[in-house]
């Protein structure tokens, strides 16, 4: 089968290697589409502990050839990013972060993968396999930060930084889905067309944090959700949040570490907290708010022998590889 491999850092091409197969509580799929997510900028670049050769990819959705027993064949799928065991106490209390089996998946840019059933969903009618693949990771990712972890309540406003890129151009439709105000911070006025949730756009710089206090007549924003992880952002965004205000991170995009003065974070008596990845049950809340047209998934298709482009263009929302013939 055709597959993008990485070989090594930096360097990708299209290759053919073994079809997998799959093993117990595995399922053969036939891959449609797979976004690439920050995690895989990562791997490609190097930065990540990650045997090579290897091939990339866990935002997949596809059909199912073969194996499995929750699956028929021909059944539309969709993954979230990890596996688990599906037996231990916190996958069966609903809690499979915390699972010690928990392996994160790679495969997704070929044309078969296999993947555990645990780590699968169906895909409504009406929902594209395109648009399934990201989901998990760019819908759900900004849907289990600000429903389970900030417990965003409607009629709070939301700051959402790095707006435009492909968690914070969904996380804006998330926080709009329940019922908040959204304040959508970002350095690109080119996306701020892709923003239409957002009660208003900030653009990012030096005036931003004074901004988004004038938006808000100087009370702040009750939760930010931060993909980006930048000290600058973090400065500007922090100094915006409102008393008692909930600051979450969901993403870094350098290795600079983030500094904050502790009395900065008792006067406001705020909580700096982190959210990570997707849990199944939010996996199911994201896929249904895409089936109901209350988030829509922004994608941009590229197939194999443009994965190089896929990988440094700036697209709004989430750019996707696609096998040929593999779209639906």
């Amino acid at each position: 089968m055709r597959a993008v491999v990485l070989s090594a850092p930096g360097e990708l091409a299209v290759a053919e290697v073994d079809c997998p197969q799959p093993g117990s509580g595995e399922v053969l799929v036939k891959v449609a589409a797979c976004g690439v997510c920050g995690h895989d900028q990562a791997d490609r670049a190097g930065l990540l502990d990650l045997p090579l050769p290897a091939v990339l990819g866990h935002e997949i959705a596809g059909t199912v050839v073969a194996g499995g027993t929750r699956f028929a064949a021909g059944a539309r799928v969709a993954a979230k990013q990890f596996g688990t065991c599906g037996r231990c106490e916190p996958c069966v209390t609903g809690d499979e972060l915390r699972c010690p089996q928990r392996a994160f998946l790679y495969g997704g840019f070929a044309e078969y993968a296999v993947l555990p059933e645990s780590a699968l969903l169906p895909v409504p009618p009406g929902v594209s396999l395109a648009e399934a693949a990201v989901v998990a990771c760019a819908v759900g990712t900004g849907l289990q930060a600000l429903r389970r972890v900030a417990r965003v309540k409607p009629g709070e406003t939301v700051l959402v930084t790095g707006a435009g890129g492909g968690l914070g151009l969904h996380a804006v439709q998330v926080a709009a889905a329940l019922g908040a105000r959204v304040l959508a911070l970002t350095g690109n006025p080119d996306k701020a067309a892709q923003l239409g949730n957002a009660a208003q756009v900030v653009l990012a710089g030096d005036a931003a944090g004074q901004d988004i206090l004038d938006l808000t007549g100087g009370r702040g924003v009750d939760v930010v959700l931060d993909n980006t992880g930048l000290q600058s952002v973090f400065r500007r965004a922090f100094r915006a949040l409102a008393h008692a205000g909930r600051y979450v991170l969901t993403g870094q995009v350098s290795g600079e570490p983030i500094r904050v003065h502790p009395a900065f974070v008792f006067e406001k008596e705020a909580v700096i907290t982190g959210s990570g990845s997707t849990l199944m049950r939010t996996f199911a809340e994201a896929m249904a708010l895409v089936a109901e047209g209350r988030v829509r998934p922004v994608v941009s298709r590229y197939p194999f022998e443009d994965a190089a482009r896929a990988f440094t263009d700036r697209v709004a929302g989430r750019a996707v590889l696609v096998p040929s013939g593999g779209l639906s």
